[in-house]
């Protein structure tokens, strides 16, 4: 009976997991080129407690706010793409079954690569996880030609439910300031490790690396562009505007 009451969950709006499938562990690995676009691997290593239909299984994808459904290239070795959803202007759900049928309570490994249109060539690096289904442990790897200086992974803010990279930048230097567990920076800045121990089910956590000076960069912007330096700037051109 779950499945048929998912599928009525479904077509009112509401989100039902598919919860006989477990992933043990999983990565997502990010390398970044020469001209900051990313290729972005994520494999998963499931255990399927069911065999899954139609419309149980599904990868999501954060996307920039103006990057295209059908521009996003699903590669799976294991999978096939069914159909895809855009749920939100940031955001892709394809859903897919195994190429071939399961076998019920061993290791399955599940594969997918794309790339995203936008470059990354801010002073911060940041990557959405969000976990769909029961975890053992996730981990997300970066890898680049630059340094990195710092990272740090958190719980993404429930509120506002959308996010703006002023909010992004201010919670992740927020975060900095505590004192806790780090992601491990490697190989002279240029590899980042990070992992994420019995994720919540429906958490989004968020990944922000800053590229070296990227820490001071953002902190001046977020004083540059905050209400107060913005009245401020007004204010001065008020006497100017009055003389002439």
């Amino acid at each position: 009976m779950r499945r048929p009451l998912r599928a009525v969950a479904r077509r009112i709006g509401i989100d039902l997991r598919f919860p006989d499938v477990i992933c043990v562990t999983g990565i997502r690995s990010v390398e970044l080129d020469e001209d900051c676009s990313a290729c972005i691997t994520t494999k998963r290593t499931l255990v399927f407690l069911q065999q899954p239909a139609a419309g149980d299984l599904c990868d999501t994808y954060r996307l920039g706010a103006d990057v295209s459904v059908s521009s996003v290239v699903y590669v799976s070795p294991d999978a096939i793409e069914l159909s895809r959803v855009q749920t939100d202007p940031q955001t892709l759900t394809v859903f897919w079954l195994p190429r071939e049928r399961v076998n019920l309570y061993t290791l399955y490994q599940h594969e997918t690569a794309w790339r995203p249109l936008a470059a990354f060539s801010g002073p911060i690096f940041c990557l959405e996880y969000q976990c769909d289904m029961r975890t053992g442990a996730f981990t997300i790897e970066v890898v680049a030609p630059i340094s990195f200086e710092a990272a740090v992974v958190f719980a993404r803010p429930r509120w506002p439910r959308r996010l703006t990279e002023r909010r992004i930048v201010r919670a992740a230097l927020a975060h900095l300031r505590v004192p806790g567990v780090r992601p491990r920076i490697l190989d002279a800045g240029r590899r980042i490790e990070c992992s994420i121990q019995v994720p919540s089910v429906g958490e989004r956590y968020l990944f922000v690396a800053f590229r070296n000076l990227g820490i001071a960069t953002c902190e001046q912007w977020l004083r540059e562009t905050s209400v107060v330096s913005r009245f401020r700037r007004a204010l001065a051109t008020w006497p100017q505007g009055l003389v002439d």
